[in-house]
């Protein structure tokens, strides 16, 4: 039994103290009333349903403050955009392809063009869906057209972007990890600093400790910037990651699935395989990925897929 928010009607997972929905404190189901319904306004710029007090659109992300004089200004000048759609100065170029929003309930959203002229994504790009979400820096991302094929190259070293495996990807020392809402950083243990700084200089002291039961690598929980407030130690040769199965388990994200993803060595080699969760596994690009049709992109809050052509 899910509980019912109260402000928007959204059903959310037991246990869950706050809306995904609209952010607001949920109640117990012993608790809670009867739920009325809650009352709807249209968006006035895509149109979508969205509930009343909300200050934007889930859709699109446009401000609803001020509808009314927002909406009247439209009507006089004219000139109302369609969501998604391109400016004359996007439209430039040759057509390569399309960005979908993808919507927390797997809804399609608002829709941003791929030119071969290059696509800016960002605050501060043309895209209303984009310019409201303050995880996103103003220049985050951006696709060019590059031999032949698409790239996706960074351009934020705060919040970065993130891709959603298909198949298996190598790992690399200091790669970042989304396993449901936990942000992971993979390290080699023997590239981790020792706790009293030491590096191991020819006259250093041995550094005290048990022994080494054999670990090889960890997965540090970032909780914020130079901010990790969980460890957990990598000593076998395949380890799975989880809510309910598994060697590192986060049992409060309903997020991840019950056997999530898994981490496993290979001749010399470090692997990370999705084990075909819900949400998926990303990690974080370093600089620049190709990208396939109907790949999914992480950047901020928005989830976005891939089409080309």
């Amino acid at each position: 039994m899910g509980i019912s928010c109260e402000n928007c009607g959204r059903e959310n997972e037991d246990g869950f103290k706050f809306c995904l929905g609209c952010g607001s404190a949920l109640n117990s189901p012993k608790k809670q009333a009867k739920q009325k319904e809650p009352v709807m306004n249209d968006c006035p710029e895509c149109g979508t349903q969205v509930p009343d007090g909300f200050k934007f659109c889930g859709a699109c992300g446009a401000s609803l403050e001020d509808t009314g004089s927002a909406s009247q200004s439209r009507e006089a000048t004219g000139k109302k955009r369609q969501v998604g759609a391109a400016s004359p100065a996007e439209s430039s170029g040759e057509s390569l392809g399309e960005l979908t929003v993808i919507r927390p309930d797997g809804t399609e959203g608002a829709r941003i063009p791929v030119t071969k002229g290059g696509t800016q994504l960002g605050r501060d790009s043309d895209f209303e869906v984009l310019a409201n979400d303050p995880f996103l820096a103003p220049k985050h991302a951006e696709i060019r057209h590059e031999g032949g094929g698409l790239k996706l190259e960074s351009l934020d070293e705060v919040n970065g972007v993130f891709w959603r495996l298909r198949d298996d990807v190598e790992l690399q020392n200091g790669d970042l990890l989304r396993i449901g809402q936990e942000l992971l950083r993979f390290e080699m243990f023997s590239k981790v600093e020792p706790l009293n700084g030491t590096n191991g200089g020819q006259d250093a002291a041995l550094p005290k400790g048990s022994p080494n039961p054999g670990i090889w690598a960890r997965l540090a929980l970032v909780s914020g910037p130079d901010l990790e407030t969980r460890a957990f130690v990598i000593s076998s040769d395949d380890v799975t990651i989880g809510r309910e199965l598994g060697a590192i388990l986060f049992r409060d994200d309903g997020f991840v699935s019950g056997k999530h993803a898994r981490i496993y060595r290979d001749e010399g080699k470090v692997f990370l395989r999705d084990l075909g969760s819900s949400n998926g596994s990303y990690i974080r690009i370093r600089k620049k990925r190709s990208l396939s049709n109907g790949d999914l992109i992480l950047m901020g809050q928005q989830l976005l897929r891939v089409t080309i052509g």
